[in-house]
């Protein structure tokens, strides 16, 4: 939305000077509006002379042209003590309003991330080059004109400008201020805690609950409805804002939690709360269902609530029940107060003022109002708990009279149980001998089932992956997974057949022993899953059951570690004259599916095309040489040298490119 303003040129203009800059020059009236997206509208020579009078701040503009976009201009006038003087800019908004000073752009306030609920209230500092006639023009921009707000809601924006240091002293009073609401906020939940606690202590006085979710309500109303507001800076206000809709309704359910306390003490009336809670209920529903406009509804709510508390404890005042005339006073001050609170509201509401000085009376009222009730509840419940420490005191010198008269008569019985006791000790004693022997062999067996269920997990992880094994222990079965990306790695022995002539079948398979097992500590140190061995071929994939994005360097890595095991293993066989293996492997990476199927003798087991392609990649390499695929080498070419062998056959497959793992890049 754009909005440009414009100073009327037929009115006599004010000649702005140093004197009102130290004062505060606060530009809310005498702009010229326009609805619409015109960047041109923000030259100096713009002529504006057609455009409509408004005023900064607005409620609704009734006019169909309007999508959000509403350009404002102003033109004052400044003397030659405002020449080169630094000024801040202080721009208020709930929109974005981007500000220009004779068309440069100065900056933008308010909503200026239409993704983020943060407001930019920051000013900027310029000065005027020459005196004269200046131009200030905002384009605001309002991505919130099609939702449904309050009629009460203002749109526009505050524009202000004051000196550097008048900026700086507001921002320490409006910290001083903030602080010292949210220190009486941080004060009523402390109460909250301290009555909440009261009555975990005393279930049966259900008046410290009700009392301290009043305590609570009235911190969170300030906490989250007051402070935040006051955080953003005093001159960022607006006066609907003081009536928002986080206080109104933790007010609301306060005041249904101080009349519940009241009706609690002197009335007990289920049906009189049963219908305050209804409507307390309704309330809130036409608020935050219906419109927000009725949030007057729960301030009315509110007031009635406290009225209705007043009306039950003059009642009871009149028919003189202790405590309830502290309560009386304390619930009158509070409503006066109030009352005045509002009536202060209403009137700088009507006038569009407000200040440091009017703020703090604001604070001093609303503070009155909120404290008066905690003030004498707490003095209530303070003499309350005072008649009962009397009440409990004289209970005590009964219950010692009554220990006196029974403390002869236990004398007595004394005897007796002296020598009873000693034969229960003796019985205790053979009967904790027994205990003892029996706990000793019960922690023996559980000794040796934990043993044979430690073996049995770790058997069956030995078997298959931990995430498998535990799906299958919880449910019975393992659902089949797809992974996109994995690398599969083949190994195969090439010479058996020479190697098998020279060795008897013990020797045989015991250097195939000592060479997989050298596999499974490679695989399982760079957490590689072994899949299976087949003959003498060694299987293993790397990117899953957990997903890795660098399954293709660690397998490779794993590749080069087995064949640097295989060549010290080749060097200390030639050493004692003994026959040795040759080895190849080929890698290749691509979409697998993997689980397991069947019911009985379960493996952990791969599919997919990528694993036959892996299983050509071995076939086509050579002794001491790792094979990789395409797909591969595009995965790992910036962590490894290769060297491309070209467009080999491969089985099923016809031509597929090639390449030998060298080395690793430095």
């Amino acid at each position: 939305m754009n909005i440009c303003f414009s100073q009327d040129s037929i009115q006599t203009k004010k000649i702005y000077s140093l004197q009102d800059l130290e004062k505060g020059i606060d530009l809310k009236k005498d702009w010229k509006s326009k609805i619409g997206a015109n960047s041109s509208w923000k030259e100096t020579d713009f002529n504006d002379d057609e455009w409509k009078p408004q005023t900064a701040v607005f409620f609704n503009l009734n006019d169909s042209a309007y999508k959000g976009e509403i350009w404002f201009r102003q033109k004052i006038q400044v003397d030659s003590t405002l020449v080169n003087v630094p000024i801040s800019l202080l721009v208020f908004s709930k929109a974005n309003a981007g500000v220009y000073l004779n068309g440069l752009y100065l900056g933008s306030f308010g909503k200026v991330d239409e993704k983020t609920k943060e407001f930019k209230n920051q000013p900027v500092t310029f000065i005027f080059s020459k005196p004269g006639e200046h131009v200030f023009a905002v384009h605001y921009k309002d991505v919130l004109h099609n939702q449904k707000l309050s009629v009460f809601q203002p749109k526009g924006f505050k524009f202000s400008l004051v000196t550097v240091d008048n900026y700086s002293e507001k921002a320490d009073l409006n910290n001083y201020l903030w602080l010292a609401i949210t220190a009486i906020g941080f004060i009523f939940i402390t109460l909250g805690v301290i009555h909440l606690m009261l009555f975990g202590f005393y279930r049966k006085f259900i008046a410290n609950l009700f009392f301290g979710i009043f305590n609570f309500c009235s911190g969170l109303s300030i906490l989250l409805g007051y402070a935040p507001m006051l955080h953003s800076g005093i001159d960022g206000i607006q006066f609907t804002e003081l009536n928002n809709p986080t206080s109104i309704t933790f007010s609301l359910i306060g005041s249904l939690a101080i009349s519940t306390t009241v009706n609690f003490l002197f009335s007990k009336n289920k049906l009189r709360l049963i219908i305050l809670s209804a409507c307390v209920g309704i309330a809130l529903f036409l608020m935050y269902v219906v419109s927000m406009d009725f949030s007057f509804v729960g301030s009315v709510f509110t007031t009635l609530l406290l009225f209705e508390a007043i009306i039950i404890v003059l009642i009871a005042t009149i028919n003189k029940k202790p405590g309830s005339k502290i309560i009386a006073f304390g619930l009158i001050c509070s409503f006066g107060f109030a009352i005045l609170l509002g009536m202060f509201v209403g009137i700088l509401y009507a006038t569009q003022t407000m200040n440091a000085i009017l703020l703090s009376i604001l604070i001093i009222l609303g503070t009155f109002s909120f404290f008066s009730i905690p003030f004498a509840m707490s003095a209530f419940l303070a003499s309350n708990f005072a008649a009962v420490s009397r009440k409990l005191n004289q209970q005590l010198k009964e219950v010692k009279q009554l220990s006196a008269q029974t403390l002869k008569q236990q004398q007595e019985h004394k005897g007796l149980l002296e020598n009873k006791m000693s034969f229960l000790e003796t019985e205790v004693k053979e009967r904790t001998k027994e205990i003892e022997i029996q706990k000793q062999e019960i922690e023996k067996q559980q000794t040796e089932l934990l043993s044979e269920k430690q073996k049995s997990e770790d058997l069956l992880l030995n078997i298959l992956p931990k995430d498998i094994a535990d799906e299958l222990k919880e449910s019975g079965e393992s659902k089949v997974k797809q992974f996109s990306s994995v690398s599969i790695l083949f190994s195969d022995f090439t010479n058996l057949d020479s190697v098998s002539q020279r060795l008897n079948s013990q020797e045989l398979l015991d250097e195939l022993n000592h060479c997989f097992q050298a596999f499974d500590h490679i695989t399982t140190k760079h957490q590689i899953e072994k899949i299976k061995t087949i003959s003498y071929s060694y299987m293993a994939v790397s990117g899953l059951p957990l997903v890795n994005d660098n399954h293709a360097k660690k397998m490779i890595e794993v590749a080069l570690e087995m064949c640097d095991f295989i060549t010290a293993y080749q060097e200390e066989r030639k050493k004692a004259d003994k026959p040795y293996f040759e080895i190849k492997i080929g890698i290749n990476s691509g979409e697998v599916v993997a689980g397991i199927v069947g019911i009985k003798k379960f493996a952990y087991d791969i599919w997919g095309d990528a694993v036959n392609t892996a299983a050509r990649m071995k076939a086509r390499s050579e002794n001491g040489k790792i094979n990789v695929g395409h797909t591969t080498y595009e995965l790992a070419k910036s962590y490894f040298n290769f060297s491309y062998r070209g467009e080999l056959e491969i089985k099923g497959k016809g031509l597929a490119k090639m390449y030998f793992v060298e080395t690793k890049t430095n």
